[in-house]
């Protein structure tokens, strides 16, 4: 594992960690827990979200994606 960078969405700041090639898990700094799971490259795409809306991971997943906290550095494209 291999911590990327942090984010800042909707007020939270997320640890986005690369767990293995493509996919990266979301922590919560404010507690120190996982709120899920996503995986870039196109399409970028929830795999889990604990506790959280998918929506919210999506989220904190292309914002990842456009600071540049992951590999892939394409485009993200919503649903």
């Amino acid at each position: 594992m291999r911590i990327k960078g942090m984010v800042l969405v909707a007020g939270k700041t997320y640890r986005i960690t690369r767990v293995s090639p493509g996919r990266y898990d979301v922590t919560r700094i404010l507690d120190d827990v996982l709120v899920g799971t996503f995986q870039v490259g196109p399409p970028l795409v929830v795999l889990e979200a604990h506790g959280v809306e998918e929506s919210l991971v999506r989220e904190i997943g292309r914002t990842a994606v456009q600071a540049a906290k992951t590999s892939w550095m394409g485009r993200v494209t919503t649903p």
